[in-house]
């Protein structure tokens, strides 16, 4: 199975990127990070990411989304396992990173740049310039596992899935 990472900073427009490689028939998994949010949100819980346990639960739900996939030729990961070294790498986040990444590799990884602004959500809290660090980040933790980021310039999202899928036919 081809693997293939979309990451980038908080409201660069992964997950709409996402959504429209689904609406085309790909198979893709959805970030973990905003929708455990969104479920402790409805749960009650305000500021889940206050919680002690917050990165592994986003970790855990992560891990189980890549891990359950079978039988299909290719998926598309807004973000993985290795983004969550940027927002907070602590020693037990990065050793179970770093084991899960020999288990599990990416045919590509695909930077998706932001306007250079922050789109808020409800399940959203970075600022601009937290968003740039978590950007800086990525960047530094998917190079140092030995990705090559493609960069994918913003764009109308038909236009970066148009690219994206042009770029993983060239592979």
């Amino acid at each position: 199975m081809d693997r293939y990472a979309l990451t980038g900073p908080p409201g660069s427009g992964k997950s709409s990127i996402i959504l429209e490689l689904e609406m085309r028939g790909e198979y893709v998994t959805r970030e973990a990070a905003e929708d455990y949010i969104r479920l402790m949100h409805a749960k009650g819980i305000k500021a889940p990411w206050e919680s002690e346990d917050f990165q592994q639960n986003i970790l855990w739900l992560s891990m189980q989304r890549e891990n359950r996939i079978s039988n299909v030729k290719r998926v598309f990961h807004d973000r993985t396992r290795i983004d969550g070294l940027a927002y907070n790498p602590v020693d037990w986040i990065v050793d179970n990173i770093l084991a899960a990444t020999k288990q599990v590799r990416y045919k590509g990884v695909f930077l998706i740049e932001a306007k250079g602004d922050v789109i808020s959500a409800s399940y959203r809290r970075e600022n601009l310039e937290e968003a740039k660090k978590v950007e800086n980040g990525v960047i530094k933790y998917y190079t140092d596992l030995g990705y090559e980021l493609i960069r994918v310039a913003h764009d109308s999202v038909d236009k970066r899935v148009d690219f994206i899928l042009n770029a993983i036919n060239s592979f």
